[in-house]
């Protein structure tokens, strides 16, 4: 019987890469819609629905992908995601109705949201356990740097070749990625969850009672609906207007200032890895929390470049650092297949939190201006830091007594 390789660094690579670059074929064409539909002679303000429509699917595709993961060979669908998505992606740059432009979003969106889901919850299921935090890590910082790639090669592609050519290559990453992982699968990871488990069951949890286990889901919902909502209606919403408006910033001061948070995010998060795998988790997430919060309450009162430029710098490491956390408590308490539905759950509640911040936000810096509406997206993490904490607490607790007892101490 054929022994699948140990899931070393290449094959940890290998799926965050295919978590990556399904997240590029919407980032690739962030620059490229705009100019899509002012070729199509569309109005702008239909640029909204057409970006929400994609949102709508990645909600629509998310649960289900997680939960279908324990009756079908992820691994099988995982590439039907990704060979449709690519396919999709490239087809809507040669697409001139816009009925049909905005099926193709909505589309792209199931499939991407489904194609993220399967590849993360499976990153979750096969990491060893003695350095699932720097698996996450990363995870996390493959998944920043492709987004920043899929950006460049957006930009430079449609200035280049036009949109068209722009929608085909955001789908070359993907295609790529699904090529390595059919030359050189990713054994060790896969083999977590697709050899079937005798009895039909998934390996029991380290606790066997259900009750902590629904208290860690709940307050992972919490934490990811909160982590969205802030990155969407602050860091991507209102504080580059206020850059531009009272923080003293041009577009390339605050795309400086945004690279720097993400460069300092990457260099950090190999270190922040290794601390979790340690044992840390309060002592990793409560102060980077802490730390975010005060960081958008201070960004609404500053009102020059560097106080605001290095306030952007700190807010996005932070956020970072506070990311990696909840992804390996998930790991911790939802082993093998069950990994899948979790994931699909809190990646649903973060777009409802990345759809619902932009709105509500910018409503509320309306109404009582901005610093009221930054230090309102401050409280929404804090309120889901606080009970996931007391959960994360209690769980760790209750994983070291039960290995104390069955190890006979």
């Amino acid at each position: 019987m054929r022994r699948s390789a140990p899931a070393g660094w290449e094959q940890t690579i290998l799926l965050c890469t295919l978590i990556g670059t399904a997240q590029m074929t919407w980032g690739v064409v962030v620059p490229v819609l705009p100019l899509h539909m002012s070729a199509l002679h569309a109005p702008v303000i239909l640029l909204g629905p057409l970006i929400a429509a994609f949102a709508i699917g990645r909600v629509i595709g998310n649960i289900p992908a997680g939960l279908l993961m324990r009756r079908w060979n992820p691994r099988a669908m995982l590439h039907v995601c990704l060979g449709l998505l690519a396919a999709i992606t490239a087809v809507t740059g040669l697409v001139d109705d816009l009925g049909v432009i905005f099926a193709l979003r909505l589309a792209a969106g199931v499939l991407g949201g489904a194609a993220v889901t399967i590849a993360f919850a499976v990153v979750l299921a096969g990491a060893p356990a003695a350095r699932r935090g720097r698996v996450v890590a990363v995870a996390n910082v493959v998944q920043m740097s492709a987004a920043a790639v899929g950006a460049l090669l957006g930009g430079v592609v449609v200035s280049i070749a036009g949109s068209a050519a722009a929608f085909a290559a955001a789908a070359v990453p993907v295609v790529l990625a699904a090529a390595w992982d059919l030359v050189r699968p990713a054994r060790g990871y896969w083999d977590t969850v697709v050899r079937p488990v005798p009895g039909g069951k998934d390996p029991a949890p380290v606790v066997a009672d259900d009750s902590p286990r629904r208290g860690v889901l709940i307050s992972l919902i919490a934490v990811s609906f909160a982590l969205f909502f802030a990155r969407f209606a602050a860091e991507q919403g209102l504080v580059p207007v206020l850059a531009y408006e009272q923080g003293g910033l041009d577009p390339v001061g605050l795309g400086l200032a945004l690279a720097g948070g993400t460069l300092l995010s990457m260099l950090a998060l190999p270190f922040v890895g290794r601390a979790i795998d340690r044992g840390a988790r309060l002592s990793v997430i409560l102060p980077s929390t802490l730390a975010s919060a005060l960081c958008l309450v201070a960004l609404g009162v500053a009102d020059s470049a560097w106080p605001f430029a290095l306030l952007v710098v700190a807010y996005g490491l932070m956020t970072s650092v506070a990311n990696v956390v909840p992804g390996v408590v998930t790991a911790e308490a939802f082993p093998g297949r069950r990994a899948g539905g979790v994931v699909g759950v809190t990646r649903t509640a973060g777009d409802l939190g990345a759809a619902a911040g932009p709105v509500l936000v910018f409503a509320l810096a309306d109404g009582a201006g901005p610093t009221v509406a930054l230090a309102g997206v401050a409280v929404v993490l804090v309120l889901a830091l606080g009970p996931f904490a007391a959960v994360t607490h209690r769980w760790t607790r209750l994983r070291t007594a039960r290995r104390v007892i069955e190890n006979g101490g």
